[in-house]
């Protein structure tokens, strides 16, 4: 066999599935990437929504029915979107916007 037949038999259709397979894991990082670079970007907005609406619908409640109402409102969303979130989580993106608002507003009750 020559140099010839020895690299179109066997050298060029091992480096072509070699390459196939670096690409398709590469894609494969690339969108589990993004994937969780949106469903992170989402959770902030439906967090930051829940604890808007928490804030105008019920002024009446106290702190921990607001917050009990925002989870849920959160859980809800997201499990309609597919999206997990851990309680941990879910608690720390409120305390993050409940601050925020709180520094806006100058104060005021806040949701947790």
């Amino acid at each position: 066999m020559t140099k010839a037949e020895l690299l179109s038999t066997y050298v060029l259709p091992l480096l072509a599935a070699a390459l196939t397979a670096l690409a398709g894991f590469v894609g494969t990082q690339i969108k589990n990437l993004y994937r969780r670079w949106v469903d992170d970007k989402t959770k902030e907005a439906v967090v930051r929504t829940c604890v808007k609406a928490v804030e105008q619908l019920y002024r009446d409640l106290g702190g921990p029915e607001k917050l009990e109402r925002a989870k849920a409102g959160i859980r809800q969303m997201l499990e309609e979107k597919g999206i997990f979130i851990s309680e941990l989580e879910m608690e720390m993106l409120i305390e993050s916007v409940v601050a925020e608002f709180n520094q806006g507003l100058g104060g005021g009750e806040a949701v947790t």
